[in-house]
């Protein structure tokens, strides 16, 4: 008896793992994100995750934003979010000061490097995922956003639940 698993199914000539296991087909998707997400911006000079590249475009749109209010906006934990910011902040693409009324709270500012990073990936977002769901049409690309919206909130709800039952 093999322990190798049978080929898995596949449609549309993709192979698709574990058929019905939401889970596994969210982070390929996450995955495959990623991988196009770093050599597109690569190509372009710009070494940012997609993680990265929208914090960029949060501080541009929020100058000031404090490192907790944007910890908040992402719902991830301040540790996590300094392992976001300092690559931003090493290569100047991010500063960050003293609030002038709280001297515990650091406000976020893009630089100049960071402004223009900021707006090469705000420009380029609308070409990278339409290379990236070149399958989808207007309407499908529609629906799946909705449902992805619909499917966090959802998902926000069952977390939000659990914590509130621990």
């Amino acid at each position: 008896m093999s322990l190798e698993p049978d080929a898995p199914a596949e449609r549309g000539g993709h192979a698709v793992l574990l058929d019905g296991v939401v889970g596994i087909r969210i982070r390929r998707l996450q995955s495959l994100f990623g991988s196009h997400w770093q050599n597109w911006f690569r190509a372009r000079s710009l070494a940012v995750t997609p993680v990265q590249g929208g914090v960029l475009l949060l501080i541009r749109r929020y100058p000031g934003l404090s490192q907790i209010a944007l910890a908040r906006r992402l719902r991830i934990e301040p540790p996590t979010l300094i392992q976001t910011l300092s690559p931003l902040i090493k290569h100047k693409l991010v500063e960050r000061d003293r609030a002038a009324d709280d001297g515990r709270v650091y406000e976020l500012r893009l630089t100049r490097a960071g402004l223009e990073a900021a707006a090469l990936v705000e420009t380029s977002l609308p070409l990278h995922e339409a290379d990236l769901l070149r399958f989808l049409s207007v309407e499908e690309r529609q629906a799946f956003l909705e449902l992805l919206d619909k499917a966090i909130a959802g998902a926000e709800a069952a977390i939000e639940g659990q914590e509130k039952a621990e």
